[in-house]
This record gives structure tokens, C-alpha cells and sequence, in this order.
């Protein structure tokens, strides 16, 4: 995604200076980090700040602290509607427990390369970050795209307290694949179209009846998400686990799913529930045809001594 979005802005560059028609067609754009020089100076200033720049040479993403408003709101983005307190830039302690819960909860469960590919230029780190619901209203959220290439996450709760590492890998999972799956070239559709139709938007509510008849059907394991996997999704939201999740939820889901889960927890999944099984299979496919990545090999890298295969996904 980070070529894409360098190509783009070198052809946007090369249509402007067309039409001056008399400037030299030489790109004029620089697609580097305008943060890599503080990044670098500041590398020895404390640990949260070398983490940052053993980062920014891992994934060539700049996770930053210390920036200005016109940072987050720029171009067609200025007008985001959020709230947002910034970091004292020297409480660094607190600025490593969040790069720690990040790590832990979000970079730790993606391969390095995957993530070098796909991760935004910049992701702002602020102490507590809000969003606007209605007309007037704002709620707490724990991170949020910017509409550009940036996340934004967010230290503290409305409490004062620090986000779980359990909220910080729902939110920002689903933030990032939001952000990933919207700059897809090609989508997934065999994937999206294999959706079960529900009433009301709730895996209970099936619109078919022989897969409510399912529902009543019990594995002989624990399951909290049974529902929804029984209607072909990895889990359902809200804390009763039964609200259909969005398309880039689904997608997000299947994608930790299968990549970063046990060979046998997997298995106990798809030789029950055939509608997960089934998506799997066009989702593993989707992977490898289109984007040009094996997430059986991720999966068996992860976990050599559980590994899964295609076989446990047969569906038939």
C-alpha cells in the first residue's frame, strides 16, 4: 500500500507540472518521512524514543508523539471531527506502556513483512483520543484513521485508565484493516458474496431456515461465537456475540483467523462448522491469486509444531 500511494503521488505531481507546460516532467515530490530526521536525532533520547526508531527501521513507519495539529489535519482530512490530548513529550514512561500494549496487541500477531507492505506512513500516538457520534456528541475511542495514510491510537480511557491490550487489538485490528482493505486494488468478492443474509443484521436471524435449524446444533466444545460461525463468520460483535460484523470485519477476522491461531484450534473450527471452512477456502485463494501471499505458510511459521493445511479446510 505504501508504493501505491507513492505512485500516486508521483503521478499527481507529473499531472501538475503537465499543466504549467513549460516545467521539466521531473517529479518533484519527496516521498520519504518528513519525520525520519527527528526519529533519528532523538534515537538515544529515551526508550520509548529508540523503540521508535528501531521501528521506523523495521516496518518505515513513523509512530509519533510530537507533531502539530495541521499534522493529523491536513488536505482533504482537515475537517476530521475529534478530540484529542497530546502527550507531555516528556512522560516517556507513559509513551513506552503504549508502544508495549502496541506491540503486544496488534504488531506481535502480523508477519514483519506484511506489515512493512501495508502499514500507514504515521501513526500518531496521543494520551486520549475522542470522536464525534452525532450533531454535538463525542465518545472515546482507542484508535481511528485520519481518512489519509495515518492511524491515530490512543493511551487513556474515559476512566483515566489505560486501554486493555484485549480493546487495543479489537480497535485497531479493525482500524487497520479498514485502512488496508479500503486501498485494495482488487477485492475479495467470491469472499463478500459468500456472506450469509441475515434479518436485523444478527447472526440468531438467519434468512434461511435449514441454518437456523443449525444454530440449535451444539460442538462439543465451548464456542462463544457458535452463531456466527455456524453463519460462516469468524466471530460476532457487540459483548452478546451476535451483531454481523462489516465487511472489514470480516475480512480483519479471517485474516487473524487463520494466520494466527493453532493449527489444531483452527481444525476444531472448520470440521464443525462448514460455512467457516468454506469462506476460508475463498479467502486463503483470495490471498494467494490476488495479493500474492501464502497464509498457510504465515500460519505454519507462526506455529511449526501446530500447523494447518488446505485439508482442513475442505468444505465438502
Amino acid at each position: 500500500m505504501k508504493k501505491i500511494l507513492s505512485y500516486m503521488l508521483v503521478g499527481a505531481a507529473l499531472l501538475c507540472l503537465g499543466c504549467n507546460g513549460e516545467d521539466d516532467l521531473t517529479p518533484q515530490v519527496d516521498t520519504s518521512s518528513i519525520y525520519e530526521k527527528y526519529i533519528v536525532e532523538n534515537a538515544t533520547r529515551s526508550s520509548a524514543d529508540s523503540t521508535i526508531y528501531e521501528w521506523y527501521k523495521k516496518y518505515n513507519t513513523a509512530f509519533i508523539y510530537n507533531f502539530t495539529d495541521d499534522d493529523i489535519r491536513w488536505m482533504w482530512a482537515s475537517k476530521l471531527a475529534i478530540r484529542y490530548t497530546p502527550f507531555d513529550i516528556e512522560r516517556t514512561d507513559m509513551i513506552l506502556k503504549q508502544l508495549n500494549l502496541i506491540k503486544t496487541s496488534f504488531l506481535d500477531k502480523y508477519d514483519e513483512d506484511f506489515l512493512r507492505k501495508n502499514l500507514p506512513y504515521k501513526v500518531f500516538l496521543v494520551k486520549d483520543l475522542q470522536s464525534m457520534e452525532g450533531s454535538l456528541s463525542y465518545s472515546y475511542v482507542s484508535a481511528m484513521t485520519n481518512n489519509q495514510d495515518a492511524i491515530l491510537v490512543a493511551y487513556l480511557q474515559s476512566t483515566g485508565r489505560a486501554y486493555s491490550a484485549s480493546t487495543l487489538e479489537a480497535d485497531l485490528g479493525n482500524c487497520f484493516g479498514m485502512f488496508f482493505y479500503n486501498r485494495l486494488e482488487v477485492k475479495p468478492t467470491k469472499f463478500i458474496n459468500s456472506r450469509v443474509k441475515l434479518n436485523y443484521n444478527l447472526v440468531t436471524t438467519p434468512q434461511d431456515p435449514n441454518i437456523e435449524e443449525e444454530l440449535k446444533i451444539r460442538p462439543d466444545f465451548s464456542n462463544t461465537d457458535h452463531y456466527a460461525m455456524v453463519c460462516g463468520f469468524v466471530k460476532a460483535y457487540l459483548p452478546t456475540h451476535v451483531k454481523e460484523p462489516t465487511e472489514v470485519q470480516d475480512f480483519t477476522d479471517y485474516l487473524t483467523f487463520i494466520t494466527q491461531n493453532k493449527g489444531s484450534y483452527i481444525r476444531q473450527r472448520t470440521q464443525f462448522y462448514k460455512r467457516v471452512a468454506k469462506r476460508g477456502t475463498y479467502f486463503i485463494e483470495y490471498y494467494r491469486d490476488a495479493l500474492g501471499q501464502d497464509l498457510i505458510a504465515m500460519q505454519n511459521a507462526k506455529f511449526p509444531d501446530d500447523p494447518v493445511t488446505m485439508a482442513d479446510f475442505n468444505f465438502q
